[in-house]
């Protein structure tokens, strides 16, 4: 029992790397899992590895929590930056400018309002 829980453990902390959702929720699924295992145990020792993976877990969820939080700070930071240009999602950079002079002949004068 012990040795499955080492590998189980060993194999949480190994995984692949996938979206982060996805992450998320497999290692609260694990977190989860581990904690009703050891309410279940009677042995000491079992419980103290038990008790290790669940650290490791609680680990790696903060990790990829703020691993998410400086993601979605860089990208607040990164739209004021995107909002001082003045244009707006769609906005032609033709707004406001013209295709004649005086010397044009009418019918063939354009404005971009």
């Amino acid at each position: 029992m012990v040795s499955a829980i080492s590998s189980s453990a060993s194999t949480i902390l190994s995984s692949s790397a996938s979206s982060s959702s996805d992450q998320f929720a497999s290692l609260e699924a694990q977190l989860a899992e581990k904690e009703a295992a050891l309410s279940q145990t009677r042995d000491e020792e079992e419980k103290a590895t038990i008790e290790k993976a669940i650290e490791a877990l609680e680990a790696k969820i903060a990790k990829l929590e703020a691993s998410e939080s400086s993601k979605s700070q860089a990208s607040a930071a990164s739209k004021p930056a995107a909002e001082a240009s003045g244009e707006f999602s769609g906005e032609s950079d033709r707004i406001g400018t013209k295709n004649f002079d005086e010397t044009s002949e009418f019918g063939s004068r354009t404005a971009y309002v």
